[in-house]
């Protein structure tokens, strides 16, 4: 087509670089998902660490109500072997992907606030 004209009808359809490219245009939604799935994958780990913290928080607030670090512990570990859960986690998986403290986090959380609280401290790991 002239250089004048726009490409219309039949002519836009066959033309690769006709311009009436807009919303519409399936690579348009290509993009967005493409868009949508990486912002994901860089808001999942804030949001992880954002959860993280709140379940911290409220562990704490059990220590406090039930003032029992080593049933606390001892619960852990079990909810961590019961659970299949690793006791060795891999830290960079845990700080991207995980939503909650992993289970020697919350068992060194129980031993740390058992020293600040002057209470028998439970066991590394909670072994009974």
């Amino acid at each position: 087509p002239p250089a004048s004209r726009r490409p219309t009808g039949a002519e836009a359809a066959d033309d690769p670089s006709a311009r009436d490219r807009g919303a519409g245009d399936p690579r348009a939604l290509a993009l967005v998902l493409a868009l949508v799935a990486v912002a994901t994958q860089l808001e999942t780990p804030v949001q992880n660490l954002v959860s993280r913290r709140i379940e911290a928080r409220a562990d704490a607030h059990a220590l406090d109500l039930t003032r029992d670090p080593r049933t606390f512990a001892t619960m852990q570990r079990e909810l961590s072997v019961r659970n299949i859960s690793t006791l060795t986690p891999d830290v960079v998986e845990t700080q991207l992907w995980s939503d909650h403290p992993t289970g020697p986090e919350r068992i060194a959380m129980a031993r740390d606030w058992a020293r600040t609280h002057h209470v028998p401290e439970p066991p590394p790991l909670a072994r009974p």
